[in-house]
């Protein structure tokens, strides 16, 4: 009798399994081997283990769900679940997404990454593209800027008549405009062409990126000015959340609150083994001289205000970001 009604209750349970619906959750990027990469894995393991598998997280780094507007209106449309990238590239849903641009804002990429989960940002910020159906789960300071070129940089004024490809911001393309820089947006997964092709001479971003996308073999000359700082985060689709059991769902915006730490820590680990490892594999790293960094900090430092602090549509998460920037400098 109790052999029975122990193989009815498996009966039951594996009845269960089998008929337990799994939601799949495509989750890309452009970039490999890096913050964003090691992210999406861990948020895989993590929601696996607490939705016992439901939640079914398929990652896809480089490019392979499309460019960056490619998978920037897919997360909208709903045909992609999960995005993982800088919140730039949102701009065009919400200018406010440019408040973290400012240089000279940020001491370091610790110092941004309290200040974007300070709690009177955080929740804001997420929230700045929930209009168009895009809900943030979390967000990192990914590494502070850098740019690679194809000839050495060695001071601010050998950016004179370079063209560096930056993100698609006002903010950046200015930044490059003050050192004598043309800034040239276009999608990450057409850098690497482009600097093959010669039609950029550089790109700004962070090594932590150019370093696993192995820019050091076109462009080895690294700048490592970091005069702002960039983040990313992890950006959901609302639809698909909203058809997700309510416990589902509830474990992804708790697990988000682990990842933003978690991820933080790592990109600045990733970002010093990239440093090292870009010299390695035969590239060329200049530090900035104290006199050329504060003279970079001090033409770029009023672009925030210019650029931000004026235009109503991103001011006050701006001046959000200032004040706890300044709540948070030297802790």
């Amino acid at each position: 009798m109790k052999r029975t009604a122990l193989m009815a209750a498996a009966a039951v349970l594996a009845a269960t399994a089998a008929n337990a619906k799994t939601y799949d959750m495509k989750c890309g990027f452009v970039t490999v081997n890096d913050s964003q990469h090691r992210s999406a894995e861990i948020f895989k393991g993590k929601i696996a283990e607490r939705t016992g598998g439901e939640v079914d997280v398929r990652i896809f780094p480089l490019a392979q769900l499309g460019t960056i507007p490619r998978q920037v209106e897919g997360i909208q449309l709903g045909t992609q679940e999960c995005f993982i990238s800088p919140p730039g590239f949102f701009v065009g849903l919400n200018q406010a997404f440019q408040a973290p641009d400012a240089p000279a804002l940020f001491e370091s990429q610790l110092h941004q990454h309290r200040t974007l989960n300070h709690p009177t940002v955080r929740d804001k910020f997420l929230a700045l593209a929930s209009h168009a159906g895009i809900v943030g789960n979390y967000t990192w300071s990914a590494g502070g800027t850098a740019v690679a070129s194809r000839r050495p940089i060695k001071t601010l004024d050998d950016f004179n008549g370079r063209k560096i490809r930056v993100l698609a911001t006002k903010m950046e393309i200015a930044t490059l405009k003050t050192v004598g820089a043309a800034g040239i947006p276009m999608p990450y997964s057409e850098v690497l062409p482009a600097l093959q092709r010669k039609g950029i001479d550089g790109v700004r971003s962070g090594i932590i990126v150019m370093g696993p996308s192995k820019f050091y073999t076109v462009a080895k000359y690294i700048y490592n000015e970091k005069s702002a700082f960039i983040p990313s985060g992890m950006w959901l689709n609302r639809k698909w959340l909203d058809g997700l059991p309510a416990g589902h769902r509830t474990a992804i915006f708790d697990i988000g609150k682990e990842m933003g730490d978690i991820t933080g820590k790592i990109a600045i680990e990733i970002t010093a083994q990239w440093e090292k490892l870009w010299i390695e594999k035969g590239g060329e790293i200049t530090e900035p001289t104290a006199a050329d960094r504060a003279e970079l900090f001090r033409r770029t430092r009023p672009l925030g205000d210019e650029f931000l602090g004026k235009n109503p549509k991103i001011a006050p998460m701006y001046n959000l970001i200032k004040a706890a920037a300044e709540a948070t400098r030297g802790k």
